[in-house]
């Protein structure tokens, strides 16, 4: 497990490195870049720290690379077997990750014990994400009832060509109109009453996040940090995804607007946010 620990790190200081360079450039790719290419861009870093792309490129050096690990392994398998009492074990030219420490007379590798923390932290963070996640769900469910026939969200779904099924709940604890599961999507509005110009504006946002299929690239981000949770930039990297995706679908949403409705939504927007902060 341990060549999987070292790729992770290894994909971890490309990520970050990646991350610093963008993070410089950020004042100019604003102006150039649009975006919906910006929040392309902060997706890209995301499958750069998930998939180690030279390890589909044939290894030149592989078979020599094969007899040194294997005179480790046999160098180790001798050390242990050498040793009557309980103490380190030290084999010299080894690298560091290689060695072993005997202690009470069971062998604990150092590279097994960075390997279990790592997995370790990565399941940890999974279970809490999920098990949050499941909670928020149940507590939305029970707090919220169903709005059927909405002739406004029914047309916005055909301007959008979108024939998937997607119920509508009013929620009493919904501070802000919000789109949840991938499967089984849900959009939950505020229980106040809302005029029909902002409710189309909030249709037509929520249904953008699912046109562009947002809410599965947030769920890989969360998994890009599961990965690297002990790397403070993934959470720099999720962050950017998650402002480049808000601002990308509202581009999406303005293009075709006058400027009037595009003022109206922006508004509208504003207006969400901070009755969401005063909530908060």
């Amino acid at each position: 497990m341990f060549e999987i620990v070292k790729t992770v790190f290894l994909l971890s200081c490309i990520g970050t490195g990646i991350t610093l360079i963008l993070l410089l450039i950020k004042p100019f790719t604003v102006r150039k870049l649009s975006a919906r290419w910006q929040y392309f861009v902060w997706l890209a870093v995301a499958v750069c720290m998930i998939i180690p792309v030279w390890k589909m490129i044939p290894a030149r050096d592989a078979q020599r690379l094969t007899p040194y690990f294997a005179q480790v392994q046999t160098e180790q398998e001798g050390a242990k077997n050498s040793q009557s009492e309980p103490q380190t074990v030290v084999i010299e030219d080894t690298p560091m990750e290689y060695r072993e420490i005997t202690i009470r007379s069971k062998g604990i590798r150092i590279y097994d014990i960075i390997s279990y923390v790592w997995l370790g932290g990565a399941c940890l963070f999974l279970a809490f994400a999920f098990g949050s996640y499941f909670i928020f769900l149940v507590r939305k469910k029970k707090s919220s009832m169903d709005m059927e026939g909405n002739e406004t969200f029914e047309n916005i779904k055909q301007e959008l060509n979108i024939k998937r099924k997607i119920r509508i709940r009013i929620s009493n604890d919904t501070a802000s109109p919000m789109l949840v599961g991938v499967f089984f999507p849900v959009i939950y509005l505020p229980g106040r009453p809302i005029d029909e110009t902002a409710e189309k504006m909030i249709f037509r946002h929520e249904l953008t996040h699912y046109k562009h299929k947002d809410l599965i690239f947030k769920w890989f981000s969360l998994v890009v940090n599961a990965v690297h949770w002990f790397n403070p930039f993934a959470y720099l990297v999720s962050a950017n995804i998650s402002e480049a995706c808000e601002v990308a679908c509202d581009m999406s949403v303005i293009k075709d607007m006058t400027e009037q409705e595009q003022k109206i939504y922006m508004n509208t927007i504003l207006d969400l946010v901070q009755k969401k902060k005063r909530r908060e």
